[in-house]
């Protein structure tokens, strides 16, 4: 690739990789008709596609969802960057592996950047940024198709610029473009500072938590991937911590390939457990877990039928909650790719609030899903059965919790660990995690809480609700199955037909009263005899 020879002193400034170490590291193979670098495979295509791809998703999809999609784009593209830079140079100065997608960005030929200031210590997840970025890819050829924008327009610039730093921090670092080329001015600016910097109720941080992470709105969970370079951080991260009580079955189920079945009380850890599994099986992707009855789970499903037998990407994954309320047909379709035998079978993650031996006795759901499901069933348990484990867990849960404050991790001292260890928590790790940064806010020293930081904390804890005594149903029907004179099945044939007799044999108003879809309720009157109205 030739330089110009007035400009080839800019190639050695900077940190490490310079300019023209990544230049050297770039491959064209003509035998492969592939260009690399360092190893991993490039793509040279005309400046006009980003347009084309703007243009395309705003006539599809509007200004606003085209910016999202923009946006979460170009993040995942810079959180790749990013660990392509650690993975390539392992020994790099941390500061160095930071700047240097700065570099990336121009030797890709997306935009020069200029650094006005670049404020960041990674012990204490500080950062403030503020760059020029000239001749933008996205707002020059914007500008020469549209006119002059009347907002900033570099929306796959500015996710990338998101994606690429937040690997370096345990916060979520966003960036703002607060001038633009494309609108009349001489450079695009762009201010990158954390969440907390920004502030959570600010309007764009609400667009990217809520909208634009493939996540769903968790910044720890599409942030730092490993171990922060240069920094000292626990062998296991949050979720091996929480998935270590079932995590022979979880490894089983990776090496297998089976369904997974996951179940436990709320907030034990199931959401941990399948993101787990996704990350051991797969290197990149976005996670989520879908309800049942969502919309978006209908179309992965199709698009996942769709790809049929053929061999599958990173992409053949599917997690559903509550799948116990899988409406018939998604039922069927979730039995095929299970049992397809044509090609690899996608990654499939069951999670419900019932034990697997009531999953399978479950009305709702046919029986021949209920087994497949059922091959490896991994029950997470309750923090009231890992006492042992609460100082560890508490401990995780701090090294991954957003600062609350511009400070180090805090710790817990040894008398704050003991008086966990002796804590109910019935809320289980969301009650937990809730506790902790409470105790952190109220803590005198931000870096070490204390015993008396717990108290204070716990003086301030909303109780779990509890019944009344007598009010629960199951003290209803304890006399009965206790007596023998009622089972599952027959509480479960009451139930529906007493909703047919109070809707007056309306069976949509007899499924929306016990919380079904129609078809979910037309089923289960099948399984009874009952003809359907």
């Amino acid at each position: 690739m030739k330089t110009n020879t007035d400009e080839s002193a800019l190639l050695s400034r900077g940190g490490r990789p310079t300019l023209g170490d990544l230049l050297d590291r770039l491959e064209f193979s003509p035998t492969r008709g592939s260009i690399a670098l360092n190893g991993a495979r490039m793509l040279m295509t005309r400046a006009t596609f980003g347009a084309d791809l703007h243009d395309q998703l705003v006539r599809r999809y509007g200004e606003h969802e085209a910016m999202v999609m923009l946006l979460r784009l170009g993040y995942l593209s810079g959180r790749e960057d990013a660990e392509f830079i650690l993975q390539s140079w392992p020994t790099l100065d941390p500061g160095d592996a930071f700047t240097a997608g700065t570099r990336l960005h121009m030797v890709t030929g997306t935009v020069r950047v200029e650094t006005i200031s670049n404020d960041f210590d990674f012990d204490s997840d500080r950062f403030s940024g503020d760059f020029l970025w000239h001749n933008s890819v996205e707002a020059g050829e914007y500008h020469r198709r549209h006119g002059r924008a009347y907002h900033p327009v570099c929306w796959m610039q500015t996710g990338y610029a998101a994606g690429y730093a937040s690997l370096f921090f345990r916060k979520l670092v966003l960036f703002k473009e607060t001038s633009c080329s494309a609108m009349g001015h001489k450079a695009c600016r762009v201010v990158g500072k954390t969440v907390d910097g920004w502030g959570r109720d600010d309007p764009f941080v609400q667009v990217f938590l809520n909208e634009v992470l493939p996540t769903r709105g968790d910044p720890r969970s599409v942030g730092r991937g490993g171990a922060r370079p240069g920094r000292s951080v626990p062998a296991a991260g949050l979720d091996d911590v929480i998935v270590e009580p079932v995590r022979d079955r979880l490894d089983l189920v990776v090496a297998s390939g089976a369904p997974a079945l996951i179940t436990g009380p709320a907030g034990s850890g199931r959401r941990a457990s399948a993101r787990w599994l996704h990350a051991q099986r797969f290197n990149r992707g976005g996670f989520a877990i879908m309800h049942a009855q969502s919309a978006e789970l209908g179309e992965r499903l199709n698009a996942l039928r769709e790809i049929g037998g053929q061999e599958r990407t990173t992409d053949a994954f599917i997690a559903v909650s509550d799948v116990e309320l899988l409406s018939l047909d998604r039922q069927w379709a979730f039995l095929d790719l299970i049992t397809r035998e044509r090609g690899r079978p996608p990654l499939i993650i069951a999670i419900s609030d019932l034990h697997p031996k009531a999953l399978v006795s479950d009305t709702r759901i046919m029986p021949e899903l209920a087994h497949a499901l059922n091959v490896l069933p991994v029950a997470m348990p309750a923090l009231a059965d890992r006492v042992s484990d609460l100082p560890r867990l508490a401990a995780a849960l701090l090294q991954g919790a957003p600062s609350l404050r511009d400070a180090a991790v805090a710790r817990l001292s040894d008398a704050a660990n003991a008086c966990v260890a002796q804590l109910d928590l019935p809320g289980n790790l969301p009650q937990l995690r809730a506790l902790l940064l409470r105790a952190s806010l109220l803590a005198a020293d931000p870096k070490v809480i204390d015993k008396s930081d717990i108290d204070a904390a716990l003086a301030l804890d909303v109780p779990v609700r509890s019944e009344m005594p007598g009010s629960h149903p199951w003290a209803t029907f304890l006399q009965a199955f206790e007596s023998g004179d009622m089972t599952l099945e027959t509480l479960n044939a009451t139930l529906l037909r007493e909703a047919l007799r109070h809707t007056q044999d309306n069976v949509s108003a007899a499924a929306r009263l016990l919380g079904l879809t129609r078809a979910q309720m037309a089923y289960r009157l099948g399984q009874l005899g009952k003809p359907e109205a």
